[in-house]
């Protein structure tokens, strides 16, 4: 069956009436069954009209294997609509034809036609995206809201900037200790995203969205910038993911969330990649300090339980203590009342030939102790003030990437003056660069997951000075942040010192 389809918006002298376009889209039709579609006093601005509606359902339901129409424009006036349609067309094996265009897809020419206007098609359909994308990139830049649901622990206010209306976030007072849980959590024991999630669900504490926690919530939670007190740290961890950064260093002033946004496949979670990703400093104030939300992205970016001093029941030496005749690690074993560390070099392995005797645990934490109090008084006499040390060094490998990243710009910058071979010599020079730098981030990622839990050093110190009345698990993090191992042979216990 042809369907024949007019449409007029309203009755004008200069206006062609539903009539007349019947009559002359006849003319193309021979002997044919036919039906007409009229939609009067609609406008040809969108496709939300009656008849128009009911013919592409009869389309859909295979009655039509043509469409006749007097002009392309009692289609549509908008190009994007009509390649839209155009589209459902071709998909039903219907073709197209305008009786005074002459533009007929069921001959080559008219064909042709109808390329050229899927051309103009996507070229305006791209540039409505990229409108669409500048002003929400815009928007991010100057820290405006940029849509979807209030993050847990916050809930959405209406605010104005330079004018304008947009939104912000303030602390949700019913749900910012749970959200400050999961990262204490995460951050400060060996519990899993699963482990955490079973947590908040067996206390009743509804996600998000609604229902019940799983890994993939708490885990999107721990990567969302938007609860971050984004200071410099922050700013360089996520420059060198290779994130756009909006806003300039000194903007990150250890205050404020960030948004992170961008266009990312169907198959990636959110956060994973961020790679050409932006990144704006937000209106809304941080809850999570950036040392504990670094922890917790190099732990996610392992991907597997961080190997601490937070494993083992029998010795707050577990996982530390070593064989000194093979450095295989020495495990706790029991006997009754008693436990003792056996080297798995000679129990699994059978090629250690070391100790004769049993190692009593004992023995060995008693060494350990007076080695403890020995280092703490001589951090105390040194006056070393919080976490003074940690953050040397990371600072230290901070200045080195970010002396990289200036030497690179300006090996690029030479590269515009430069003639073919000073070009693959730059470009040598630029790679051997990029692979110092990655090492660098892999020693910042490494130092900042060796802090044992974000302790400061002065309640180190306080588990220490109250050694008897802290738990094992205190002493595990006295231990973890000062010693790398223990070795032990039959007469003797070395500490290998962090510090």
């Amino acid at each position: 069956m042809i369907a024949i389809y007019t449409r007029q918006s309203v009755d004008k002298k200069d206006s062609l009436s539903i009539e007349s376009q019947v009559d002359f889209c006849k003319r193309e039709i021979f002997d044919q069954e036919y039906k007409v579609y009229t939609d009067k006093g609609y406008s040809g601005g969108n496709t939300n009209r009656p008849a128009f509606e009911t013919m592409l359902s009869d389309i859909k339901a295979g009655l039509i294997e043509k469409v006749i129409v007097y002009k392309l424009d009692r289609i549509s006036r908008s190009i994007l609509d009509f390649a839209r349609i155009i589209e459902t067309f071709k998909k039903h094996n219907v073709d197209f034809q305008s009786s005074t265009e002459k533009f007929d897809t069921s001959t080559p020419i008219g064909n042709a036609m109808l390329n050229i206007t899927m051309v103009f098609a996507q070229l305006e359909r791209e540039t409505i995206q990229k409108r669409v994308k500048d002003n929400y990139y815009q928007r991010g830049k100057k820290g405006f809201y940029i849509g979807g649901r209030a993050p847990f622990g916050y809930i959405k206010v209406e605010t104005k900037v330079e004018g304008l209306k947009t939104y912000t976030f303030d602390i949700d007072k019913q749900r910012v200790e749970y959200l400050m849980k999961i990262y204490d959590l995460y951050a400060n024991t060996d519990m899993s995203l699963g482990q955490i999630s079973n947590y908040l669900n067996e206390n009743n504490v509804a996600a998000a969205e609604g229902g019940a926690w799983d890994s993939s919530k708490i885990s999107r939670i721990l990567r969302n910038p938007v609860y971050v007190k984004a200071d410099g740290d922050i700013y360089l961890y996520y420059k060198n993911r290779g994130c756009i950064i909006s806003n300039a260093l000194e903007e990150f002033i250890g205050i404020y969330g960030c948004y992170l946004y961008g266009k990312r496949e169907s198959n990636q979670r959110k956060y994973t990649n961020v790679k050409d990703h932006a990144l704006s400093i937000a209106l809304h104030e941080g809850l999570i300090d950036s040392k504990t939300f670094l922890f917790c992205q190099y732990k996610l970016d392992k991907n597997k339980q961080i190997k601490n001093v937070g494993k083992g029941k029998y010795s707050f030496l577990s996982g530390k203590v070593k064989c000194g005749y093979c450095n295989y690690s020495m495990s706790v074993y029991t006997s009754g009342e008693y436990k003792y560390f056996k080297c798995r070099g000679k129990t699994s392995y059978k090629n250690c030939e070391g100790h004769k005797r049993p190692i009593h645990v004992y023995e060995v934490e008693d060494v350990v102790e007076g080695l403890l109090f020995e280092k703490m008084n001589e951090i105390k006499n040194a006056k070393l003030k919080v976490s003074n040390i940690e953050d040397k060094e990371k600072n230290k490998i901070n200045l080195q990437i970010i002396e990289i990243d200036e030497q690179i710009e300006n090996l690029i910058n030479q590269m515009a003056h430069s003639n073919e071979i000073v070009e693959d010599y730059i470009n040598k020079k630029i790679l051997n660069l990029d692979e110092q730098k990655k090492k660098f981030i892999d020693e910042l990622k490494k130092v900042t997951l060796e802090v044992n839990k974000n302790e400061p050093i002065e309640k180190i110190i306080e588990y220490i000075e109250d050694w008897d009345n802290s738990s094992i698990e205190e002493k595990k993090k006295a231990a973890g942040y000062f010693i790398n191992k223990v070795l032990v042979k039959d007469d003797e216990v070395v500490v290998d010192w962090k510090l």
